[in-house]
């Protein structure tokens, strides 16, 4: 699954930080935005729970595409 927006984007070197619990990464931007920092890494520690990644591709000025792949004995038919 992929979810893809077109924001303002994250920073290579703040993505290990945006995935790290309480922590708010792009600067001043993060500053004016209420948040606590938990959506990323709850959604990746859910994700793992049930086997699965979570990856996290962003690129400033161009938006932010997440990549959750969970093992197919996830799957329901």
């Amino acid at each position: 699954m992929e979810v893809a927006d077109t924001g303002i984007g994250i920073a290579e070197d703040d993505i290990e930080g945006a995935l790290t619990p309480f922590t708010q990464v792009g600067g001043g931007v993060a500053e004016r935005e209420e948040g606590t920092g938990l959506g990323l890494p709850l959604a990746k520690s859910l994700v793992e729970l049930h086997g699965g990644t979570l990856e996290l591709h962003s690129s400033m000025c161009a938006g932010t595409v997440v990549v959750i792949n969970f093992p197919a004995s996830c799957s329901v038919t």
